[in-house]
This record gives C-alpha cells, structure tokens and sequence, in this order.
C-alpha cells in the first residue's frame, strides 16, 4: 500500500465487522437542536460504521423560518441534500436562488458558499456528508 493510501486508510468501527448492518427508526429518534437553532436534526447513525467517513442526518423546522441565515460554506469532501417533504429557498453563491422541493436531490460543490433563505412548515431534509465530521465557516451575516 502507498504512503497516500495508508493516509486516507479509515478504521471501521469493530462492532460492524463484515456482515453486520447499522438500521435507525425514526419512531426512536432523538431530535436535537444542533447548528441552526430553528432547526432540529436527527443523527442517522452512520458515522460509527464507516469509521468517520460518512454522516447522514434528517432535519427539520423548529418553528418558523427565520428569514435568511449566514451565508456560509462547509469544509467537507461531498454535500447532498434531498428534500424529503416541504421545500426550502437557497442561495448559492455565483449561482443565485434555487428552490428544492419534495423529491429534489442536490450536490453543492465543496467550499460553495450558500445559505437557507425560508423554507415551508413541513420542511423536512436528508443530508449526506463526507467526510463525516465537517466544519461550517460563515462567510458574512
């Protein structure tokens, strides 16, 4: 194996040796407010079995849409969102205003700065990062 390979070699979790499964019920989930206060998120689980490679999470509205969050960008290898129920209205910089709705399935670039401008009451998205822990950077209010 190289140099670069034994690097981005990630250990897997023990306890998902071959065979095993991870499964999540939303009836058990734990809803958190996490990043954004007017949202809240339920951990899909995914990060102990991929050994910190992936993350997966649901979020949805806390209350209504504030208006428009900071405009922002995530320190991650991959970004996908898809609109579960409800839509949201997004900015994108350098591309400008999109709306996802139930059934949109998006990928944003890595290091693209966005924000959330409103979204409906029964907001409700499946988000997908690699790796699994990220970082959020503001880049103005």
């Amino acid at each position: 194996m190289s140099k670069a390979a034994a690097k981005t070699k990630v250990a897997l979790d023990p306890s998902f040796a071959k065979g095993k499964i991870k499964v999540t019920h939303e009836a058990d989930a734990d809803w958190q407010v996490g990043l954004r206060p007017h949202l809240k998120y339920r951990d899909l689980g995914m990060d102990a079995p991929s050994g910190g490679r992936v993350h997966a999470h649901v979020h949805i509205n806390n209350g209504p849409s504030p208006g428009p969050s900071d405009l922002h960008y995530h320190d991650c290898d991959f970004h996908m969102i898809y609109v579960l129920k409800g839509w949201g209205r997004m900015e994108f910089e350098g591309v400008g205003e999109v709306i996802l709705k139930e059934g949109s399935c998006m990928y944003q670039e890595p290091g693209l700065a966005h924000r959330l401008i409103e979204y409906s009451d029964d907001y409700k998205v499946m988000e997908i990062t690699i790796p699994g822990e990220i970082g959020t950077v503001t880049v103005r209010d």
